[in-house]
């Protein structure tokens, strides 16, 4: 029969993990926007494996949360159509100014990470109200975009700056 006391070890154990960070997420707090950044870019190619995280799957597309946020909190990996995984971020702005102050920061700091091997082209968006700005390189199917776009609400309208890292679309 067992007694309280051998409960003790395995509660001592659990308790001590309460509020701890895991080796992984303290390495990811450690690295500069930069490093993120590349570590994004680097990632692509496989699918960013080591960045996804509690899964959650549909018919359609298979999602999965990101460990690293460069846009806002709502950074996600998403897994759809013919092999295609893509990393979003984004941000809610509560009108264009501060939506293109966040764009614009997103920019500068994904331009200076990325270096001159990466073109950037920036453009009005081909859906909705907004800009697009993409980084591309030659002979890579990554490229990382960056989005400033009008979301017309019921209430209100607001704007949203998305950050993106994945496979070229020129839908958007």
């Amino acid at each position: 029969m067992l007694k309280p006391y051998h409960f003790f070890p395995f509660a001592a154990a659990l308790l001590a993990g309460c509020g701890m960070q895991s080796a992984e997420e303290t390495a990811v707090a450690k690295m500069s926007q930069c490093e993120k950044v590349m570590a994004l870019v680097d990632a692509h190619p496989g699918k960013f494996e080591n960045i996804r995280k509690n899964l959650q799957s549909t018919r359609k597309i298979t999602v999965w949360d990101a460990r690293y946020h460069l846009v806002g909190k709502n950074c996600q990996v998403w897994a759809w159509g013919s092999g295609k995984t893509d990393y979003m971020c984004s941000l809610t702005a509560p009108n264009k100014e501060t939506a293109q102050e966040s764009f614009n920061k997103a920019k500068d700091l994904t331009q200076s990470c990325l270096g001159s091997n990466w073109q950037l082209s920036e453009a009005p968006r081909k859906v909705g109200n907004g800009i697009k700005a993409t980084f591309t390189r030659p002979n890579s199917d990554t490229v990382v975009a960056l989005h400033a776009v009008e979301t017309r609400g019921v209430i209100k309208d607001e704007w949203t700056t998305y950050f993106f890292v994945g496979d070229a679309s020129d839908e958007l």
